[in-house]
């Protein structure tokens, strides 16, 4: 048996499996054990007395926590609603944008997979057309994004997709500029930022984008179920809920009235969405400069992390620093680069958890010219020596 790095210091305050090297924050996150705990308080509460808490008590805990990630995010509360992911949240607006026969939408050659079967669906659907911007990768700057954006463009492209950082490729799209020259062209833009919060700053009043969706599960850590939808409030009339249901019909401001149409999908556990506040609040209170010098370790052992992979294994980095935060991606030397898909596990992959005990993705990316990456996310649980430990067992096998 061999002997496993440790985790962090802090990793005590998660439930992690000692016996694994987890390497892969980003597929789904990892919750303190504080919030989990939190959770189970509110279900306990919701099983006590189901209409109590239903009926009584859910709106103000959604109220609540709404506005907290709203401050959190840089944005108006009542211009956000609660969806149970990222997903959901880009279909929804799919779901509603009035497209006509012939109209186009852009997407990019790094979206994620979820993402570009729903465009697709809807397209054949609805008689229009997908156009692809062909992003370079490897990728020497920023600027490649937004020129492969305006390449792309015809006049009529209705909506493009965009990613705030690429789950792929693990890159930071410079949304702020595509959404600006976009939006100039009559182009409306959606923009997935499922990896965003909690890993970058975000101020979505700044941005302006048409629409964004993120997840808070992933960087902000709160329960599995909880992500956001914001449309910006002169969009909001076309836009409904995936699932038409009750809507919060109670005396509220005005300026509820659109969230309120999304309050209220049907009976479910809401909890999550219930907890989203608290796991802000606890890490910001969790070390010395908050949330700030949160993403500063994260940010900065991801880039140290792949100097180390890159190294041991001679690889060249495909992206530069600044285009990096919690998320990066190493490529391999291996031939062997079958389809890549969600249930799909590399060979690689396998052979790391089985052999080492290592749980991180093996990603195959590229139509033309295919190439299989190893990707590492950094989180406050992780520590240096176990990415120096995966840089060692990729030597060995691949």
């Amino acid at each position: 048996m061999k002997t496993l790095p440790p985790y962090s210091e802090l990793a005590q305050l998660w439930k992690l499996d000692n016996s694994i090297v987890f390497l892969n924050h980003g597929s789904f996150g990892a919750t303190p054990i504080a919030i989990l705990e939190k959770q189970n308080k509110l279900r306990a509460q919701m099983e006590s007395e189901p209409v109590r808490f239903m009926v009584r008590e859910y709106y103000d805990l959604y109220q609540k926590n709404i506005q907290r990630l709203a401050k959190f995010i840089g944005a108006n509360d009542e211009d956000m609603v609660f969806v149970k992911n990222a997903t959901m949240g880009v279909n929804t607006i799919l779901h509603s944008f009035p497209f006509e026969p012939g109209d186009e939408i852009l997407i990019h050659s790094h979206a994620y997979g979820a993402c570009v079967n729903t465009i697709r669906w809807y397209a054949e659907r609805l008689k229009i057309k997908v156009n692809c911007a062909e992003v370079p990768f490897p990728i020497a700057d920023a600027g490649e994004v937004t020129r492969a954006y305006l390449t792309a463009l015809t006049p009529r492209t209705k909506l493009a997709l965009v990613d705030h950082i690429t789950s792929q490729t693990g890159i930071i799209y410079p949304v702020k500029e595509i959404i600006s020259n976009l939006q100039n062209k009559g182009v409306e833009v959606l923009i997935d930022g499922a990896h965003a919060p909690g890993q970058v700053n975000l101020n979505l009043n700044e941005l302006a984008a048409d629409y964004y969706t993120g997840n808070c599960h992933k960087w902000i850590c709160s329960p599995k179920g909880s992500a956001f939808l914001y449309v910006r409030k002169d969009k909001q009339k076309k836009i409904n809920p995936l699932q038409i249901s009750h809507k919060f019909d109670a005396p509220v401001d005005t300026e509820k009235k659109w969230q309120g149409n999304f309050f209220w999908p049907g009976t479910d556990d809401f909890t999550a969405y219930c907890c989203v506040g608290e796991s802000i609040d606890y890490f910001e209170k969790l070390i010395p400069g908050g949330w700030k010098k949160i993403m500063q370790i994260n940010s900065e052992g991801t880039k140290a992390g792949r100097q180390i992979i890159a190294k041991k294994i001679g690889a060249t980095l495909p992206a530069p620093d600044d285009m990096i935060a919690n998320l990066a991606v190493i490529p391999l030397g291996n031939g062997n680069y079958p389809e890549y898909g969600f249930n799909f596990i590399h060979e690689l992959q396998q052979k790391l958890f089985e052999d080492y005990k290592i749980e991180v993705p093996i990603i195959t990316f590229g139509c033309l010219n295919p190439q299989s990456y190893v990707r590492i996310a950094f989180q406050l649980y992780n520590d240096v020596r176990q990415v120096e430990y995966l840089a060692e067992a990729l030597s060995v096998l691949q």
